[in-house]
């Protein structure tokens, strides 16, 4: 079924059965990546993320269970984070087009395939995922869960909300870009929190969530370069020479600019409300459509 909470049902079952699902679309994503499939490691990071967003909606009902399951899934991404980390960083250069020396990119490539960055070839770290996440599933069931209704979920919307918020006033700033990388995640966990409401105004929510979606990629993109730029910056040898690594840094800057005015034009759209009216109109649509279900 489709990552949403289904309005007409008890919350605390919906929020489980969720979870269920994405822990099984990430079981099924690894056991793809075990023949090495690239689209099998992302999909199961995607898979993680989504289920930490789930988590932060709900993160006031769970208490220390939050704290403990976001740990997992956080540290199960990781695991996993090498081959997306070198596929970014290689679709980042071509990205900056004539700037980028094929050369350069050869050499990336080799740096990355020595690592074995290219492809995910740990057999073994997969099936301790896998194994893990079966447990995982199994703990489902236990998380505490108790009361319904709007309530349950309200906290954690409002606070991820708030820090997205805050975010945006930091890169109005001039945020530097570990900050911006802090803000895309909470940009993630409210675009994932849209995703999981739409039932409350579908017209209006899923244009919401691809808004914010949109803002993610703008600030993942951002860090991706950020990490291509600083990749450079501590390897010069990479380059085939000084001309090549300074052309390509300086197209770096450039375009990491023009991504941050975009994401604080974008990052206007997507937090204009201020969080109490934010809050209020999502209450006021969970009254309408819920039909007062717990």
């Amino acid at each position: 079924m489709a990552f949403e909470i289904r309005l007409q049902h008890n919350v605390a079952a919906e929020i489980r059965r969720v979870a269920r699902e994405e822990v099984d679309r990430a079981m099924a994503a690894l056991d793809g990546a075990r023949e090495g499939r690239f689209k099998g490691v992302h999909d199961a990071r995607k898979r993680f993320k989504a289920i930490r967003a789930l988590l932060r909606l709900v993160a006031g009902r769970l208490g220390p269970t939050f704290r403990r399951e976001n740990r997992w899934y956080r540290d199960a991404a990781r695991r996993l984070a090498g081959v997306r980390e070198a596929q970014a960083t290689l679709e980042t250069l071509d990205r900056l087009g004539d700037s980028a020396d094929a050369t350069l990119r050869r050499k990336l490539e080799a740096r990355y395939s020595a690592r074995g960055g290219l492809q995910f070839r740990d057999a073994n770290v997969l099936a301790v995922l896998i194994e893990g996440l079966a447990e995982a599933r199994e703990r489902i069931a236990g998380w505490p869960l108790a009361g319904g209704g709007f309530e349950t979920i309200e906290p954690g919307l409002r606070a991820t909300y708030r820090r997205g918020r805050k975010g945006l006033r930091g890169a109005v700033r001039g945020a530097s870009a570990t900050a911006l990388h802090e803000w895309r995640k909470d940009v993630k966990y409210h675009r994932h929190h849209l995703e999981l409401l739409v039932g409350l105004g579908p017209d209006v929510l899923a244009g919401a969530a691809g808004t914010a979606r949109r803002l993610g990629d703008l600030l993942g993109d951002h860090h991706d370069l950020h990490q291509l730029r600083a990749l450079l910056s501590k390897s010069p040898g990479l380059a085939v020479s000084e001309h090549e690594r300074e052309s390509v840094l300086a197209a770096g800057g450039c375009l990491a600019r023009e991504l941050e005015a975009a994401a604080i034009t974008i990052g206007g759209r997507v937090y204009a409300e201020k969080p109490g009216r934010f809050i209020a109109r999502m209450r006021a649509c969970w009254d309408a459509r819920s039909g007062g279900r717990a």
